[in-house]
């Protein structure tokens, strides 16, 4: 065989081999539509799949692994980027773990794209001590993924949505599906007159970008200079209102939900009304009350995806 066709196809197959190795996703907590909206993107691309609960595709290559369990001495390698859709603050708390524990498993990293939530912004001054310390939670494990990324000299993207809206397969939403389910439920739902605003974010949007920033770390084009925390919105800004209006109107037409009567109220009634529930249950009372704050003005979606503008909702919902 010709000397020089050998070293060329000896070329091809170490390029190759390395290209693998380097576009490896290490995939956490997929269990959900964002996940799922992922998964389908780079179904053509090297993965690993690590979690609790196998998928159903034979073809996936799965690592067996609780995020709250101590790391088992056995552990893989954790390889390419990872993208993660599970809790931050676990993810943050097993990476931190196998850095001090088996650090040797981090080697073969390459970058972080881990999805968190604007919580960590807009619960800070929460009046519920859970929705308190939930912000102090996310916050703590995206300072704490941050420095690790930092440490290792790999890229680190987190991404922290607003109301994450859709469903696949067999998976949905628990903010849209909700409302859908009160909605059904309910004949009147009472509103303020003035509620605050909205800026939903698709599954399939948020994979798309969760996407986009981990191929720029196995590109090499990831800035260090870019925000490490990212708060992200979907395109079209609402008030809360107009936004049950329009998930009730994109209903089919024989769904019950249509029939429920969206009644606005003068805030002073509607204040003195939700007061009554306050010395009962402090969560259900800020949950109400968050319907007058403002949880919007985020970087869209379209614009990292270089997309055209998309309305709520984006079809179809969770029935």
């Amino acid at each position: 065989m010709d000397l020089d066709y050998c070293f060329c196809l000896a070329l091809f197959s170490t390029t190759c081999e390395c290209y693998t190795k380097e576009m490896i996703y290490t995939i956490f907590g997929c269990n959900n539509p964002t996940g799922e909206f992922f998964r389908e993107r780079i179904d053509t691309a090297p993965l690993e799949i690590w979690g609790r609960k196998k998928p159903s595709d034979l073809n996936i290559e799965f690592v067996d692994c609780d995020l709250t369990k101590p790391i088992p001495h056995s552990l893989n390698n954790i390889r390419g980027v990872v993208v993660s859709f599970a809790p931050i603050w676990l993810l943050s708390e097993f990476l931190t773990r196998v850095s001090t524990e088996q650090p040797d498993k981090l080697s073969e990293l390459k970058g972080i794209v881990a999805v968190s939530s604007s919580s960590f912004l807009t619960k800070r001054f929460a009046f519920s001590n859970y929705d308190k310390t939930l912000a102090i939670s996310i916050n703590q494990a995206q300072e704490n993924i941050s420095r690790l990324s930092r440490s290792l000299g790999i890229s680190c993207q987190i991404l922290a949505p607003t109301l994450i809206y859709g469903c696949k397969n067999r998976y949905r939403d628990r903010n849209i599906s909700k409302i859908i389910s009160i909605l059904r439920r309910l004949p009147i739902v009472i509103l303020p007159k003035n509620t605050g605003l909205r800026q939903p974010i698709h599954a399939s949007q948020l994979a798309r970008v969760a996407h986009i920033q981990a191929e720029k770390m196995f590109l090499g084009k990831w800035l260090a200079s870019e925000p490490r925390v990212l708060p992200l919105g979907g395109d079209e800004i609402l008030s809360y209102s107009r936004m049950l209006k329009k998930i009730q109107s994109s209903l089919p037409h024989h769904d019950r939900g249509r029939s429920c009567h969206i009644v606005e109220i003068p805030d002073r009634i509607f204040l003195m009304i939700v007061s009554l529930i306050l010395p009962y249950n402090t969560r259900l009372f800020e949950a109400i009350m968050r319907m007058k704050s403002d949880l919007a003005g985020f970087t869209r979606a379209s614009d990292l995806l270089a997309d055209q503008f998309e309305e709520f909702p984006i079809l179809p919902l969770p029935l």
